[in-house]
């Protein structure tokens, strides 16, 4: 997602600095114009705009812990992955020590959104903040949203999440049930799209990479444990995606 991230913002004449831990994954976008760095701070030191696109909460507090380390006051530090609230708000406060901004931005619609530079941007932070970096990521988000304080943007992705893999496995069983009382999916499909059961994993079928259901709704369930909060229909999601394969979705087109 990031190497699509950083393609929409050359064609955009947007002056990019990229970092890797795999040096190849840079190559592309330093053959267009942008700056290969060799480490975060690297990264921090060249940009007023920071967007950390990795996979987890110790990745991201290892990158933002480098960025801090030569980011000037002033700077945003976007943090896009998938992480607990918590952790933004840790590093939010670390980064207020040295007066830079650590906000979250959590990017839906998924590797697709990425490619097509359409992604949503669920946002926790300032609102002042918010609306500084909209300009810049313009390229590649169709939709910014500030959803609260840092750690709420979080929240709605996980929420969002749910309600993904929740739709994806329920259209499955509705497909599959309907082909096998004689109509096509293809036709459900179109009928189900007209009622009150629509929803866009059904409007976009057949696009889905099943790249994370387990590690969305193990946040998922984390998060409602730690509330108190009882989710039993996310409790018994993920044994339920990890019987699906894109080539199941496929079958249903």
């Amino acid at each position: 997602m990031g190497a699509a991230i950083g393609g929409h913002l050359l064609d955009a004449g947007t002056p990019l600095a990229v970092y890797d831990p795999v040096a190849d994954a840079c190559a592309p976008l330093a053959a267009r114009g942008a700056v290969a760095c060799t480490s975060p701070a690297e990264v921090a030191a060249r940009s007023a705009l920071v967007l950390i696109v990795v996979v987890d909460d110790v990745q991201v507090r290892e990158a933002v812990v480098e960025c801090l380390e030569t980011a000037v006051p002033g700077t945003v530090l976007a943090l896009c992955a998938s992480i607990r609230p918590d952790t933004c708000r840790e590093l939010a406060a670390l980064g207020a020590e040295r007066g830079v901004h650590v906000i979250d931005t959590a990017l839906v619609r998924g590797e697709r959104g990425a490619e097509e530079g359409r992604l949503a941007l669920f946002c926790g932070g300032p609102a002042d903040v918010i609306d500084k970096i909209r300009p810049a990521v313009a390229p590649f988000a169709a939709d910014v949203m500030r959803v609260g304080d840092v750690g709420t943007g979080q929240v709605a992705k996980t929420a969002n999440n749910i309600l993904l893999w929740a739709c994806i496995r329920a259209d499955v069983e509705s497909l599959r049930l309907g082909r096998a009382l004689g109509v096509e999916p293809a036709a459900l499909r179109r009928a189900m799209a007209l009622g009150s059961g629509a929803n866009r994993p059904l409007e976009e079928w057949g696009k889905h990479r099943l790249r994370w259901p387990h590690k969305d709704l193990e946040v998922a369930l984390g998060l409602a444990e730690e509330a108190g909060v009882e989710t039993p229909l996310v409790a018994v999601l993920p044994a339920l995606l990890a019987e699906l394969s894109v080539d199941d979705l496929s079958d249903l087109l």
